[in-house]
């Protein structure tokens, strides 16, 4: 009876770590930027229609009175610099900050990576 329990928290384990493995692969493709836009008063209307053109947004957050937009994007269906396009076809110039653009093939366009200081 105990090597029945044991094997049935054995098989439990293991299950529960490949399901967590799965669930971590498709987080590594997520990608957060935020690009600040020079905005107009057609800005929502317009850069809405222009996003949903685009492939892999998983959500966006236009936010008119900071005059920045938040993408959050699948990885391997877009980048940045696709984005920033994006922004320039449908008349807005868009700078990216660096957020959270680590799993973006390309990395991130127009981030500082200070190094820390190593002396005591």
């Amino acid at each position: 009876m105990k090597k029945i329990i044991m094997f049935t928290l054995l098989i439990s384990f293991i299950c529960s770590l490949i399901y967590a493995k799965k669930k971590n692969n498709s987080d590594e493709t997520r990608v957060t930027v935020t690009f600040l836009v020079m905005m107009d008063k057609n800005a929502n209307a317009n850069i809405s229609a222009a996003l949903k053109s685009q492939n892999g947004i998983l959500e966006s957050k236009i936010d008119t009175n900071k005059q920045e937009v938040v993408i959050t994007f699948d990885g391997a269906k877009n980048t940045v610099s696709n984005l920033q396009k994006m922004f320039k076809d449908a008349g807005y110039t868009a700078n990216a900050l660096e957020v959270g653009c680590f799993g973006s093939p390309e990395g991130c366009l127009n981030a500082t990576h200070p190094i820390p200081n190593s002396m005591p």
